[in-house]
């Protein structure tokens, strides 16, 4: 069913809203390949560092870092709602906020949010509330820890990072926007580190919320549709279908790993432009929420 509503000449004119939330360690000027699809037809903007604000700490459960998304949509677009958009952690927080905040969304998109669900999340909250070492293992927060975080200089770490696992995928664009942006100058050992520290990456990691077991189970109170794929391990421990089955949060799959939206920006932001339309015609016209479905999204 769809409702015609009034809409005012600035409404008309005025570009649809989309705020991007980053994924961890990843700078938000990394996506600028992602985000040039979407420039035409949206006001598109993203915080460009999560983590790193002393008045937002990465705090248990991310409360924090949630207020700091709220915070800048509020401050970026005062007076009109956003479309929320966010990948991996980014893609969480953004669902975080709308829960907290319905009121500045008109619809999210998240891209492989590392949800933890099912039976055993209890048991992850309890050791995390315990603060065990044995958090780190079962998140990335270990591996992360181990992670090489300088070198000796720019080129060096081009070389070595260019060939990690975590980007030998990325579109050679993305990469460079990713390296220009992450890395910097090491003040105080010399040569070059990470814009983001990997204790703070590690930290993000090991704080996830865990505690969407004891929580109301439905979806924000808007379109909601999640994207992942094929080799996300997110996809391969059943998260997405887990979203579906609880939270009735529909979802598509696409090729490529978890980072997805790096390593095939341009056809990634179609899937994502096709989404945003079928979730709400730009054209002032809304769909009763009663009866949104995401099943006839098809990438």
């Amino acid at each position: 069913m769809l409702t015609r509503v009034a809409c005012t000449a600035d409404e008309l004119f005025r570009k649809n809203a989309i705020h991007f939330t980053h994924a961890n360690g990843i700078p938000s000027a990394s996506y600028q390949k992602f985000f040039r699809s979407f420039e035409e037809e949206f006001d598109i903007k993203a915080i460009p560092v999560i983590g790193m604000s002393p008045e937002y700490p990465v705090t248990y459960t991310w409360t924090h870092l949630v207020d700091q998304v709220i915070a800048d949509i509020e401050q970026q677009f005062p007076n009109q709602q956003v479309i929320g958009l966010g990948h991996s952690f980014g893609s969480l927080l953004t669902l975080m906020a709308a829960y907290k905040r319905p009121d500045l969304f008109s619809q999210l998109v998240i891209m492989d949010p590392p949800f933890v669900i099912g039976s055993k999340s209890a048991i992850f909250e309890g050791l995390q509330k315990l603060r065990l070492k044995a958090v780190d293992k079962i998140t990335p927060a270990a591996i992360t820890l181990k992670r090489k975080d300088h070198w000796r200089s720019f080129d060096e770490a081009y070389t070595s990072l260019r060939n990690n696992r975590l980007f030998k995928n990325f579109a050679q664009q993305c990469f460079d926007d990713y390296f220009a942006h992450a890395i910097t100058e090491d003040q105080s050992r010399g040569g070059v580190t990470l814009t983001i520290p990997k204790a703070i990456e590690a930290e993000i990691f090991r704080t996830v919320p865990a505690w969407w077991w004891r929580t109301p189970r439905q979806a924000p109170q808007m379109p909601v549709h999640l994207i992942t794929a094929e080799q996300s391990h997110f996809y391969k421990q059943g998260l997405p279908q887990g979203m579906k089955k609880i939270y009735g949060i529909e979802f598509s799959v696409v090729e490529g790993g978890h980072m997805f939206p790096l390593e095939q920006p341009e056809s990634i932001s179609q899937s994502v432009k096709k989404i945003i339309s079928a979730q709400q015609n730009i054209e002032c016209i809304v769909k009763n929420p009663y009866v949104y479905s995401s099943r006839t999204i098809k990438l």
